[in-house]
């Protein structure tokens, strides 16, 4: 809020950090590592409550069990395995379902999970490879 002219400006993190916009927490400016650290971690949550809302219409719209694990699955781990992935994607798609695909994560901690992506057709992969 310009404390001048009573106006406000909504700005995205990436101006907040170059033109040191000063950031408050309880009353108290946060330095510019801690801004720094509040904002990406705002981002996160932001990106995961959008995957999360995504999911959550997806589910709603189909009546399927993939789809049910899937969101129970991304609540868990914050992520999804790339079977789950080459479903959602292709089912948010379908519906015509908002989402950015690159706010979703994907496993791939486990040798498990890599040879599913690596067993995928390529046209599957690339649905995936748009993250």
């Amino acid at each position: 809020m310009n404390r001048q002219t009573g106006n406000r400006l909504d700005v995205g993190s990436e101006c907040i950090l170059k033109f040191q916009v000063a950031i408050f927490d309880k009353g108290r400016e946060l330095t510019a590592g801690e801004a720094r650290k509040a904002l990406f971690e705002r981002v996160r949550q932001m990106r995961l409550e959008s995957c999360l809302r995504a999911l959550e219409r997806l589910a709603s719209a189909e009546s399927n069990d993939i789809l049910s694990s899937a969101l129970k699955y991304y609540k868990l781990h914050k992520a999804l395995t790339p079977k789950f992935a080459n479903v959602v994607f292709w089912r948010l798609q379908a519906n015509a379902i908002d989402h950015d695909p690159s706010f979703f994560k994907v496993r791939l901690d486990k040798s498990s999970y890599v040879a599913d992506l690596r067993a995928m057709p390529t046209r599957n992969v690339q649905r995936i490879g748009r993250l």
